[in-house]
């Protein structure tokens, strides 16, 4: 029964350190996770603008083409 119960005691510890690796894992993720959505935010907002100074310049010169 020692043995028995001496094993399940090391099963149970290496159980929980593979949890705690597992909540960190998550978190990790999770942050990097939220960095990815605002990066992939802030670069289509980026292209955006973008084209929407493009879009300015090409209707200047369209009005200066005009007169």
């Amino acid at each position: 029964m020692v043995k028995e119960l001496g094993d399940w005691e090391r099963y149970r510890e290496r159980l929980l350190r593979q949890v705690k690796d597992f909540e960190r894992a998550k978190a990790t993720l999770n942050e990097e996770k939220t960095k990815f959505k605002a990066s992939r935010k802030s670069e289509e907002w980026g292209h955006q603008g973008l084209r929407g100074k493009l879009r300015a310049a090409e209707d200047l010169l369209a009005k200066e083409r005009a007169e």
